[in-house]
């Protein structure tokens, strides 16, 4: 049988270990506008910054854009937390 110091400190444990992973959630960084864009940039050889010419962060979750490079229209999603291409096309 368990006694109650034991579950008294399991749950204190428990609960610690919840509240340390809110505080890591919350205290996520985004990765900037710039590094979205080198990241997309990456993956089209010769483009530049001045390629890039539909860019927006409205949303909370990823960066959207598109990179206009030698008549080939390339769309994407990035991840603003961890900078991973979440979606990416060619026209």
């Amino acid at each position: 049988m368990i006694s109650y110091e034991e579950k008294f400190l399991k749950i204190t444990l428990f609960g610690m270990l919840i509240i340390c992973s809110l505080v890591v959630v919350m205290n996520k960084e985004r990765i900037t506008a710039i590094k979205a864009k080198q990241i997309a940039l990456a993956k089209v050889p010769g483009a530049t910054f001045a390629n890039v010419l539909e860019f927006n962060s409205e949303n909370n979750n990823f960066y959207k854009g598109q990179i206009i490079y030698r008549g080939v229209a390339y769309n994407f999603e990035i991840d603003v937390y961890n900078g991973k291409i979440i979606n990416w096309s060619e026209d």
